[in-house]
């Protein structure tokens, strides 16, 4: 559902013109910084699994990913630091210094992939090692998320699915790709959908694409990846595009932690954020840790598989997110925004709308409503709720039941 945006102020000419003009400015950095396809390894696909028969022969795994050559970004970060000045007189300054903050350490991290001793210090001030002090929303009030993330591990593993919906075919029976399409029609947002050998997540996000790892899922993970997606980070994106300002299309500043916790108060929604799901995160958590305080890409995944009960596959997976590039790992910032985001959404802080108003954080929400006040950005225009369930069509029929879906079963909720 779109929103009507037909009484919102009228913005200051003169206020407006000064802050699209540093954005053309910015955008020379801003629309180029692109760190995570430089963490995605080459080699990855066939790498995985020669790790994952290491680890189930009992061996430590020692791993060989190829990466990209780090970049040259020296007059990058000369050009950001020039920056500076010129946003403290320009509207919404805080979101915009803060926004240069981040695509700093983006740089130095693009310019020391590889290098752990430099990489792991700026990966914790970027994203966070797992010592973060979060609310649990219970009385015994915040804890540190390492340990929040131990406690969700003591519970036993899940039961695996059987893995038999692909990431497409085509011959039109059920895959992931349908799955998202539907929901991104029912939506009413654009997508492109794209299979990708090497991707070291189920699935990603860009502007107006989906990536898919070219894998076969479990029904309920297919279901819960596309509306993590396209409810979560597909309608912030779309948000984004249609604000006056850039800066909500790109993100605020270090804006990751708490997009991904909306993204997961989505899976929330449709009962998809099970103990599975939250073990896995408290998993991501832990081997974040462990990468920062000095451990081998083996030592973690065995950590997982041995002492946590992760299947062999997902040890090196998880391992692989929080060792690539030398130490890049920004898994922590799952659980914690996800903690973070239901506190906020528990307190009426906020809602999901507005925190789907944009690639936005908490913590620039302030800033944001000002601007939304002065007209110069606006509330969220895509509102997909969870009201009727989207996935009846015209006919009647699921859009993938062909034959009857278990994940399309799963929900009785729609868009509208």
């Amino acid at each position: 559902m779109a929103s009507d945006t037909s009484r919102l102020p009228a913005p200051d000419p003169r206020a407006y013109r000064a802050a699209r003009l540093f954005e053309d400015k910015l955008a020379l950095v801003a629309r180029g910084v692109k760190l995570l396809p430089n963490l995605t390894a080459r080699n990855a696909a066939g790498e995985r699994l020669r790790l994952q028969a290491q680890l189930e022969r009992g061996e430590m795994p020692v791993a060989n990913f190829e990466y990209p050559e780090a970049k040259s970004c020296r007059d990058q970060l000369r050009y950001l630091d020039s920056l500076r000045m010129l946003a403290l007189n320009v509207p919404g300054a805080p979101l915009y210094l803060t926004k240069i903050d981040e695509l700093e350490l983006d740089l130095l991290l693009l310019a020391n992939l590889g290098d752990r001793r430099r990489v792991r210090p700026l990966a914790a001030r970027r994203f966070g090692r797992g010592d973060q002090r979060v609310d649990t929303g219970t009385p015994e009030g915040s804890v540190r998320l390492s340990d929040y993330a131990r406690r969700l591990l003591r519970t036993r593993p899940r039961r695996e699915e059987r893995l038999d919906i692909p990431s497409d075919a085509q011959d039109g029976s059920p895959c992931l790709r349908a799955l998202v399409e539907s929901i991104a029609q029912a939506a009413g947002l654009d997508v492109n959908v794209r299979v990708e050998p090497n991707l070291t997540a189920g699935a990603a996000t860009g502007d107006k694409t989906v990536f898919l790892a070219d894998r076969h899922f479990g029904p309920r993970e297919a279901l819960r990846l596309a509306v993590h997606e396209v409810l979560g980070h597909l309608t912030s994106a779309a948000n984004g595009r249609t604000q006056p300002l850039r800066i909500m299309e790109w993100g605020t500043g270090f804006a990751f932690a708490d997009q991904e916790g909306v993204a997961l108060s989505v899976e929330a929604a449709f009962g998809l954020l099970d103990r599975g799901r939250l073990r896995s995160l408290a998993g991501r958590v832990l081997a974040t840790d462990s990468m920062h305080e000095g451990a081998t890409f083996g030592e973690t995944a065995s950590l997982l598989f041995k002492e946590h009960g992760f299947a062999a596959s997902e040890s090196i997976a998880i391992a692989e997110r929080a060792h690539r590039g030398g130490g890049v790992a920004r898994d922590c910032g799952y659980l914690l925004g996800y903690l973070r985001v239901r506190a906020a959404l528990a307190s009426g802080e906020t809602s999901l709308d507005e925190l789907r108003s944009g690639r936005i954080s908490i913590a620039a929400l302030p800033e944001v409503r000002r601007l939304v006040a002065q007209g110069l950005l606006r509330p969220a225009f895509y509102r997909p709720n969870f009201s009727r369930s989207f996935f009846s069509t015209n006919s009647g029929t699921m859009p993938w039941r062909s034959p009857p879906s278990t994940a399309a079963s799963l929900i009785s909720v729609e868009l509208t």
